[in-house]
C-alpha cells in the first residue's frame, strides 16, 4: 500500500454491534454470532444500489470473550475463548469468512486494562505474594480503614478492594470484579500481545481498545491532587488524574500493539481515550509518527448540545489538532451513553425528532472523518427509560457513581427492533424473555416497516450512505465552513479537485441563507434533499425552508 493510497477505514463507515441485543438467532433471549450472520445482509449485501442493505463497511463487536457478565463483557475470563452464550469459536469464524465474502471488515473490542476477578490469572495472583502470579494485578500494603491511596473508582466509590489471602489492596479503574493488570510486569504485556496475535492470526481486521488511556499507573502510586475549590474527595471528577491515567507510558503500550497490528498489513487500531487535557488528545493518541492509534475516539462532539455553533466548534478543534496523514472520527451513540435523539430532542427547541435524527445523519456522513454507527441509531432508536430494576442487567456502576457515566446504561442497549412481531424480530423464542426489555415503541418503529417508508430516517441513512460510497469528496476532501459563527446553519464544503460538495443543515424555523464566505450559487446538483427534488441542477437558495438538510455537487469537469 503506497502513501497515496487510502486505507479501508479512510473510506469506511464502521457499525458498533452490541451482540446480546442485536439478534438472537437460537431462540434463548439472548443475541449470538449466528444472529449477527443472519443480519449480515441487512448491513451489506454487496449491491452499492441496494433498498434493503445499509453498505457499511466494518463492524465493531462489544465483547464476545468469555466472561461472568459482571459487566457485561468487559469483565473478561479467557481472553482467547468465545464466550458460550454468544456461540463457540466456529461460528466466529464462520462470521469472518460471510463479513469478508461481503467485504465487511470485523473490528473486536479488547479489553487489555483488567480482567475479570474470575479470570484465572487473578485466581491464581490473589493466593498469595508468593505465587509466580502474584504481580500480574497492581497489589499495595494499606489497612481496612486506611486505602493505599485517594484513586477512585471511574464506576464510584473507591478504587481499591481488600483481599483477606494476600493481606492487600487490589486497584480497578472500574469496578471491583475487574482487577487492573499490571502493565509494568513484562510477562503481563507478553500475555497481552499474545492475546492481539491470537486474534489476528484469526483473521480479524481490527480492534477497539477498551479504557486504553489508562494501561500505566504510577509506580509510586502517589495520590492525584483535588482540583482547585473543590472539597468533596469522593467524586471521580473533582480530581487531576495525574497519577493512574494519560501517563507517557502508556502511549509507549499503545505503540507496542501497533506495531503488532502493523505486522499484518491494514489492520485497524481504534481507542477509547479518556482525558483532562482536550487540547492535545488528538495529537497525544496519534502519536508523535501517527505511529499510535490511528482513530482515537474522544467525547466532545458525541456530548456537544445539539447548536450549530458547539457543534462546529468540535469539527474546527479536530480539524485543527489532527494531525497531517491522520483522520479524525466521528460518533454519536454508543453503548455506554444514552442515545442522541433521548439526550438532544428534550432540550432542543425543535420538536420534530424526525427533523432531529436527518440532521445528525447528514452532519455524522458528510464531515471530514470515519463516521461509526451504533445499531439501531439509524432507525431512529430511543433509550428504554423505563426498564424494571429486576430486568437491569448493567450491575457493574456502584451506587454512588461521580455522573461521568450514566447512572445505568441498560436503555441504551435494548434489543434491534427488525419487525413488530412479539419480539420485534430479535428473537424467534415465544417462552423467553430477551436479555433486556424490548422498547415499547418497537411495533412502529422498526426495520420492516422503515423499509416500506420512503421517507424513513432508515432510508435516508441508506442514500447518505450510498453518496458516502460514491463521492471522493465525502470520503478525502477536504472541509471548510462558509459560516464562521453559526447561530442557525452549519453550511460548509468537502472538495477535492474534482468535485465540490456543499452540505447545508438547517436546525431552525429560520428562513435567511446569510454566507460568510462568498459562494457561487448557480448551477448546484441536488445530491440529496428532505425538500427538494433529487437530480436536479438550481441555484442555492438565498431563503431556506424549515429543518432543510441538502447536498449538492459541483464538478469541475462537468461530471455527476
Amino acid at each position: 500500500m503506497t502513501k497515496t493510497e487510502q486505507s479501508w477505514w479512510e473510506k469506511g463507515i464502521i457499525y458498533q454491534i452490541y451482540p446480546l441485543t442485536f439478534a438472537d438467532a437460537n431462540g434463548d433471549g439472548i443475541g449470538d454470532i449466528q444472529g449477527i450472520i443472519q443480519r449480515l445482509d441487512y448491513l451489506n449485501d454487496g449491491n452499492l444500489e441496494s433498498e434493503t442493505s445499509l453498505g457499511i463497511n466494518a463492524i465493531w463487536l462489544s465483547p464476545i470473550n468469555e466472561s461472568p457478565m459482571m459487566d457485561n463483557g468487559y469483565d473478561v475470563s479467557d481472553y482467547t475463548k468465545i464466550c458460550p452464550m454468544f456461540g463457540t469459536m466456529a461460528d466466529f469464524e464462520q462470521l469472518l469468512e460471510e463479513c469478508h465474502r461481503r467485504d465487511i471488515k470485523v473490528i473486536l473490542d479488547l479489553v487489555l486494562n483488567h480482567t475479570s476477578n474470575q479470570h484465572e490469572w487473578f485466581l491464581e495472583s490473589q493466593q498469595s505474594r508468593e505465587n509466580p502470579k502474584a504481580d500480574w494485578y497492581l497489589w499495595q500494603e494499606g489497612y481496612k480503614d486506611n486505602l493505599p491511596n485517594n484513586w477512585l473508582s471511574y464506576f464510584g466509590g473507591t478504587g481499591w478492594t481488600y483481599c483477606e489471602s494476600r493481606n492487600q489492596y487490589y486497584f480497578h479503574t472500574f469496578n471491583k470484579n475487574q482487577p487492573d493488570l499490571n502493565w509494568r510486569n513484562p510477562e503481563v504485556r507478553e500475555a497481552m500481545y499474545g492475546v492481539v496475535r491470537f486474534w489476528l492470526d484469526k483473521g480479524v481486521d481490527g480492534f477497539r481498545l477498551d479504557a486504553s488511556s489508562v494501561y500505566s499507573k504510577d509506580k509510586y502510586f502517589r495520590d492525584n491532587p483535588l482540583k482547585f475549590g473543590t472539597n468533596d474527595k469522593n467524586e471521580y471528577n473533582n480530581y487531576h488524574h495525574l497519577y493512574e491515567k494519560n501517563l507517557p507510558e502508556n502511549h509507549e503500550i499503545v505503540r507496542e500493539i501497533r506495531s503488532i497490528l502493523d505486522e499484518y498489513g491494514d489492520r485497524l487500531l481504534i481507542g477509547e481515550t479518556f482525558i483532562d487535557n482536550r487540547l492535545y488528545e488528538s495529537t497525544r493518541f496519534y502519536g508523535t509518527q501517527n505511529d499510535e492509534l490511528h482513530l482515537p475516539f474522544t467525547f466532545e462532539f458525541a456530548f456537544s448540545p445539539w447548536y450549530p455553533g458547539y457543534l462546529q466548534r468540535e469539527i474546527e478543534h479536530k480539524e485543527l489538532v489532527t494531525p497531517a496523514g491522520a483522520q479524525p472520527v466521528y460518533f454519536f451513540d454508543n453503548h455506554d451513553i444514552p442515545r442522541h435523539l433521548s439526550r438532544w430532542v428534550e432540550c432542543s427547541l425543535c420538536i420534530d425528532s424526525h427533523a432531529i435524527a436527518q440532521a445528525a445523519a447528514a452532519l455524522l456522513l458528510t464531515v471530514r472523518g470515519t463516521p461509526v454507527l451504533y445499531y439501531g441509531q439509524e432507525l431512529g432508536m430511543v433509550d428504554h427509560q423505563e426498564i424494571p430494576p429486576e430486568k437491569l442487567r448493567d450491575k457493574a456502576i456502584a451506587p454512588s457513581t461521580s455522573g461521568e457515566v450514566p447512572e445505568q446504561r441498560d436503555g441504551s442497549r435494548t434489543p434491534m427492533q427488525w419487525d413488530d412481531s412479539p419480539q420485534a424480530g430479535f428473537s424467534f423464542g415465544k417462552d423467553v424473555e430477551p436479555w433486556l426489555p424490548l422498547h415499547p415503541n418497537y411495533k412502529d418503529l422498526n426495520v420492516e416497516a422503515a423499509w416500506k417508508n420512503p421517507d424513513s430516517l432508515l432510508n435516508f441513512y441508506r442514500r447518505l450512505i450510498q453518496l458516502y460510497q460514491k463521492h471522493p469528496a465525502l470520503q478525502r476532501g477536504s472541509w471548510r465552513s462558509l459560516i464562521h459563527y453559526p447561530h442557525e446553519h452549519l453550511v460548509y464544503l468537502r472538495e477535492t479537485e474534482e468535485e465540490s460538495i456543499l452540505v447545508l443543515i438547517n436546525f431552525s424555523f429560520q428562513k435567511s441563507l446569510d454566507l460568510d464566505v462568498p459562494l457561487e450559487r448557480e448551477d448546484w446538483t441536488v445530491l440529496l434533499s428532505n425538500h427538494y427534488d433529487t437530480g436536479a441542477i438550481m441555484t442555492i437558495p438565498e431563503t431556506l425552508q424549515s429543518f432543510d438538510i441538502c447536498l449538492f455537487g459541483k464538478w469541475q469537469d462537468g461530471g455527476d
